[in-house]
């Protein structure tokens, strides 16, 4: 991905936002804008390629420290258990680090998911590891969610994507298995 130089209201002065929603079920506009399917966002914003955003009320577990009240967002890192994540308590949380290619050059996004299993990877870094994807259904009964539609989420700033590729995947690749144990 790459972005483009125009921006839109009400993100004129903001940082340019957009995402890649996966496992996107039901229909669109559950979320708080109005615009979305219950999905996982896996975050493509300036200095925040990886973060993690809950939509609706989808829910996950992520390796991470925990936040520190409002001052301090959950961060990502693989040496740290596995916390939880809805919608209507910790929703969001930040990447381990940031890899994304400087001076706007272009930026490979990796999205690899499986039986509930996910890892956001930017130019070839794991930056978040996630386990047990679901939601909340409308009895309030916590589902798997593990498949869906994918959805190019764009927040009022120009991007561009290219080379998209989807792959079917049987397992999560070995080279990554020991990130989940």
């Amino acid at each position: 991905m790459k972005w483009g130089t125009t921006k839109y209201e009400p993100r004129k002065d903001l940082l340019k936002d957009s995402g890649i929603l996966y496992h996107s079920i039901g229909e669109a506009g559950v979320e708080y804008w109005r615009s979305w399917m219950l999905s996982q966002e896996f975050q493509v914003m300036e200095g925040h390629m990886g973060d993690f955003w809950c939509q609706a009320t989808s829910g996950i577990d992520i390796r991470s420290y925990p936040a520190e009240g409002d001052k301090i967002s959950s961060v990502a890192d693989p040496t740290q258990a596995f916390r939880p994540f809805q919608s209507g308590g910790d929703n969001f949380c930040l990447r381990s680090a940031n890899f994304e290619t400087p001076d706007n050059g272009w930026t490979t996004l990796e999205l690899i998911t499986f039986e509930g299993k996910s890892l956001h990877i930017v130019n070839g870094q794991v930056v978040m590891i996630l386990e047990n994807s679901r939601y909340k259904n409308d009895k309030g009964e916590q589902v798997p969610l593990v498949e869906g539609k994918i959805q190019l989420q764009s927040e009022a700033a120009e991007v561009f994507y290219k080379d998209i590729k989807i792959k079917s995947i049987t397992e999560i690749p070995k080279v990554y298995e020991g990130l989940f144990n």
